[in-house]
């Protein structure tokens, strides 16, 4: 039978043996619970080891009512066993009761009961023995202040006696987490200190972390890392509260404010590393798909945060909500970080290892509070363990990301440099990438500015021609005067021109000073002849001081009229009412040194403090308003300023707006004479002169000049005064303004009744004295102000016969030789016609290069004047060809210039011309040239080839080998830019032509062909001034230079051999 039965057993199907597994299981558990519920007594055998009561623990929900512990000790029949030892008990709005029984059988009786779990709002904890309490504690999150992070309890516990234990926990932001534990007060006391221990470390971390992230910050500037700062000072905050330490140390009321929003830690966290997410992963760039759900995971925090302070929600909603939103959060911020990832941001590798170890946490944390993980130390203190994690790997993902920054800084230059070699390469011109830069550069921008200069110069050239000629004529003192002015107009022009020039010298390093013996005196008083007239043109008047100087000075007498031009233009410019004062003094210090200074003041409108170092900056004035309001270039301070330093000097300005300004300039030369330039005079020594002068300023220092003569003044500043004057007086000195024309005659009225040998009149504004002609009869000279030493050595010595003129003199007697001038414009050569007529020389012309060179096969000369840039045939080329006739192969040829750079000038010498005279032109210069010329014996020039060896040999650093090749593969391109350029001859279009030529230009430096050079340098630059009248005939040459240097090649090559 036993055998059918077993038989039949093994029959059954697996299912129906499954059936009856589970319902013996049903069966057992029942009495299993039933059997531990009996043996819920927990025993402490040692005093070393710390027992969990969390596996003997029966649970009572109160029904709405608040029980005592007396009420729930008399109702232990309603205590429920919670099975399992998970120390979570859910959520619920009203208090849960625990209950266990314990019995001491070791040899201390001082224990404590503690509850791990900071965030519960209530702990209320009682020890009885037969039905009295012998111990209580009341803690929580809304209890007394502890001296403990967590709820404890101390207490007395007699050996071997049963003792019950009843714990009350209420929450309502938090669930009911109370992992209940009981140890000796010895082992709690070592407890509590590895507890403080480790939570120091973790503490510790974080701000140490904070404070290097915060001063590299402050190195740096690298927002990313105010971010992080941000960040861990957020999770420094939650932590303090969420570890129960805000308990121990914040004020009770402060304390418990932050317990009842601990929902606010959590939404500033979140806020917080999304900051820090979109800083530092850049996701604007980096993550753009995921950048509007950040935006949104941000704003949703924000609104949980507002709601939580204005207690929208019930504390368990609301934290849940927290919880929802910061979870999608960190999905956001962890997504981010793969998309950056993915877009080659491989910082965010170690962002999403941290996010990931973060979001792992959290989860594990938040399902042990929802009771779907059980409650332990690991899921207790995880997330804290994954936040510290998380910073430091975000800590790890700064400093990768600044490593990542200086690798792409060091490729981004790496590949810079690769792109510059292998520019060098394809240029072929086996120089140094640098210098070739540089001379690249500078080539341009002084090609640039030699055509510039030379455009302007040119007709500037026939202004000042003319204008110093007509300072020969027989003209009145006014008209004479009037030409003066035209002519120091035209030089101010000139400088002006010049500016440009010297701030690229000032940049090269290349600005010297020319040092040659000059008058101060004569300087001060032809600047003082243009300004004066400019100050009265504005309305202004124009004050003059000068102390005695020295009669001669070795320095540059250019550069300091260049100074003074500026400072007085500017003076004028800025300048709408008042006047505009000039003054020059000095003393002689050692070694023959003379030091000069110069005071420029003004009434205009002044500058502030901040706006002073703008001024001597290029290019540049106080403000764009200023730039439109008074128009120039902004280059004049600056060149001063190094102009002064180059002069051994100082250039200091007090100002102040709406005040005016006061320049001064401090300048050391050489003495050549020490005489002074005002002394006592016998002319005016003890004469009587009656001044006056109503403006205070012009009438102290024309007094103070006259005395200085040995003069005995009188001022008078107004009408009343004069009307006192009865005396006679050798001189009557009358200064007339146009500002006060009432005045002004009742001043002559006055005048009439005055006795004196001579009246004077000088007058301010245009045609002054000639809106009171009817009175100035009885005035003679009439002359304009201000009063200068100058003007009084005219009054006194009217010239009886014409001066004796050297430079005409040095004219008549020049040599009779024939001279040959060449230009294209008509009016330079009636200049040189004008000048040249009243010399012994024969003076013939030429008005282009065709006719120079044809004169040159007929006739012979003895100098040329050779205009360089010409139409057709330029005077390099008609150089060339002039050297090949028979007449006049060895004929000096002057190269006459508009071109200010040395670099142009020795250029044209390389090319064979023997001298250059620049333009604009000076007659004393021609003069002197002639003469230097034309008494010499003709030496012969080396002929000037389409090809030049030594120069190619220069260009190639006197490597043969190396200019040969050059040269080879230089021929060897030539017909592939002569097909470009005759294609662009027969369909013109100047943006191609322009990098065409550009690129043969840049060739021909490095390869000797120098008339092919030339050529390209002049069509290259009407190409950049966009002047295409030329450019045809241009390009023609040009292409007619190649087929020459093509046809010579051969032979040039076999003299390179030699």
């Amino acid at each position: 039978m036993e055998n059918t039965l077993r038989h039949y057993l093994a029959k059954l199907p697996f299912r129906i043996w499954q059936s009856l597994l589970i319902c013996l299981m049903a069966l057992v558990m029942p009495f299993s619970a039933s059997a531990q519920q009996t043996e819920s007594l927990v025993q402490l055998i040692s005093k070393n080891q710390e027992v969990s009561l969390s596996s003997s623990i029966s649970i009572m929900h109160e029904s709405g009512v608040e029980l005592s512990v007396t009420q729930v000790r008399d109702q232990l029949s309603q205590f429920v066993w919670h099975s399992g030892g998970n120390p979570n008990y859910g959520f619920s709005e009203h208090g849960v009761w625990l209950y266990t029984t314990l019995s001491n059988v070791t040899t201390t009786d001082k224990w404590v009961v503690s509850v791990a779990f900071s965030q519960l709002d209530n702990v209320d904890m009682y020890l009885l023995q037969d039905g009295q309490i012998i111990a209580s504690s009341f803690q929580g999150k809304l209890g007394m202040q502890s001296h403990y992070r967590l709820p404890v309890m101390k207490a007395e516990l007699p050996y071997a006696q049963t003792v019950e234990l009843f714990v009350r926990l209420q929450s309502q932001h938090s669930s009911l987490v109370a992992p209940i534990s009981i140890m000796s007060s010895s082992s709690h006391e070592m407890q509590n200190f590895y507890d403080s221990l480790l939570w120091g470390l973790f503490y510790g971390g974080l701000i140490i972390l904070a404070i290097y992230n915060l001063v590299v910050y402050f190195a740096l500037r690298e927002v990313s890392l105010l971010a992080y700062v941000g960040y861990i000072c957020t999770v420094l905050v939650w932590q303090f509260v969420w570890g129960g330490h805000a308990n121990m140390i914040l004020p009770q009321g402060l304390s418990h404010w932050f317990d009842m929003h601990t929902d606010i830690i959590f939404v500033l966290i979140g806020i917080g590393s999304g900051v820090f997410t979109l800083v530092f992963l850049e996701a604007k760039h980096t993550a753009p798909k995921t950048l509007p759900f950040i935006k949104v995971s941000i704003g949703l925090l924000a609104v949980m945060g507002l709601c939580s302070m204005i207690n929208l929600f019930p504390p368990i909603w609301q934290n849940a909500a927290v919880y929802v939103v910061s979870m999608l959060a960190i999905s956001c911020y962890a997504y981010a970080g793969f998309e950056s990832y993915s877009n080659q941001f491989y910082a965010a590798r170690y962002f999403i290892f941290a996010w990931s170890i973060l979001a792992t946490c959290a989860l594990i944390g938040m399902f042990s509070l929802v009771d779907m993980l059980p409650s332990n130390f690991i899921t207790t203190y995880c997330f804290q363990f994954g936040v510290f994690l998380e910073s430091a790997l975000f800590s790890l993902a700064l400093m990768d990301k600044s490593r990542h920054q200086l690798q792409l800084e060091v490729q981004q230059a790496t590949n810079d440099l690769r792109n510059n070699i292998e520019l060098v390469e394809e240029q072929n011109v086996r120089l140094d990438i640098a210098r070739k830069e540089a001379v690249a550069a500078s080539n341009v921008k002084s090609q640039f500015l030699a055509n510039m200069s030379h455009e302007i110069r040119t007709p500037l050239n026939a202004i000042l021609g003319f204008s110093k000629e007509l300072q020969q004529a027989d003209f009145s003192a006014d008209k004479r005067d009037q030409i003066n002015i035209i002519n120091a107009a035209a030089d101010n022009l000139m400088t002006i021109v010049n500016d440009v020039l010297d701030v690229s010298k000032i940049e090269a390093g290349k600005l010297q000073i020319n040092s040659h013996p000059f008058s101060i005196n004569e300087l001060l008083e032809e600047m003082i002849g243009v300004m004066a007239k400019s100050a009265h043109l504005k309305g202004l008047e124009f004050v003059y001081d000068i102390e005695p100087l020295p009669l001669k000075l070795i320095g540059d007498s250019y550069r300091i009229r260049q100074i003074l031009n500026n400072l007085l233009g500017n003076a004028l410019k800025f300048t709408d009412t008042g006047h505009i004062g000039l003054s020059a003094s000095g003393k002689l210090l050692e070694h023959g040194i003379f030091e000069l200074n110069i005071k420029i003041e003004d009434t205009g409108i002044g500058i502030s403090r901040e706006d002073k170092r703008k001024l001597f900056t290029a290019f540049s004035q106080v403000d764009d308003a200023l730039n439109r309001s008074y128009q120039g270039t902004g280059l004049g301070l600056v060149i001063c300023k190094e102009l002064v330093k180059l002069m051994h000097g100082q250039l200091s300005l007090q100002s102040s707006p709406g005040q005016g300004s006061v320049f001064n300039v401090t300048v050391r030369m050489n003495i050549l004479n020490t005489k002074p330039s005002i002394s006592g005079n016998s002319e005016w020594q003890d004469q009587s002169v009656l001044l006056y002068e109503p403006y205070p300023n012009a009438r102290f220092t024309a007094s103070k000049l006259l005395r200085s003569l040995g003069a005995k003044v009188t001022s008078a500043d107004s009408i009343a005064f004069l009307q006192t004057c009865t005396q006679p007086f050798d001189y009557l000195i009358y200064c007339i303004h146009p500002q006060h024309p009432v005045a002004n005659e009742k001043a002559f009225a006055c005048a009439e009744h005055i006795e004196a040998k001579r009246k004077l009149l000088l007058c301010s504004g245009e045609d002054s004295c000639c809106r009171f002609s009817k009175f100035t009869e009885q005035f003679s000279p009439q002359l304009r102000l201000p009063l200068t030493p100058g003007k009084l050595k005219e009054v006194m010595h009217k010239p009886a016969q014409a001066p004796v003129n050297e430079l005409q003199q040095r004219l008549e007697s020049l040599p009779p030789v024939t001279v040959l001038a060449v230009d294209d414009m008509e009016m330079n050569l009636r200049l040189l016609s004008t000048w040249l007529k009243s010399s012994r020389l024969t003076l013939k012309l030429a008005f282009s290069g065709q006719d120079a060179v044809a004169l040159c096969h007929e006739n012979e000369y003895d100098l040329i004047l050779m205009d360089v840039q010409m139409p057709n045939m330029d005077g390099l080329q008609a150089t060339q060809l002039i050297r090949k006739t028979k007449l006049n192969f060895g004929t000096p040829i002057i190269a006459v210039t508009a071109h200010a750079f040395k670099e142009e000038q020795q250029r044209l010498l390389n090319s064979g011309m023997d001298d250059y005279l620049p333009k604009p032109l000076d007659l004393s210069d021609l003069v002197d040239l002639i003469n230097r010329w034309c008494h010499q014996g003709e030496d012969d020039e080396p002929q000037a080839e389409i090809f030049n060896w030594p120069l190619a040999l220069k260009r190639a650093n006197q490597n043969a080998d190396a200019a040969r090749d050059l040269f080879a593969q230089f021929i060897e391109q030539l017909p592939e830019f002569e097909s470009k350029l005759s294609h662009l001859q027969q369909q013109p279009n100047h943006d191609e032509l322009q990098p065409l030529v550009h690129a043969l230009h840049g060739i021909c430096c490095y390869t000797g062909a120098v008339a092919l050079h030339a050529s390209c340098s002049e069509l290259e630059g009407q190409l950049k001034r966009q002047q295409y009248n030329h450019v045809p005939t241009l390009l023609d040459k040009l292409i007619k230079d190649i087929q020459a240097l093509r046809h010579q090649a051969n032979e040039i090559k076999l003299t390179m051999l030699d």
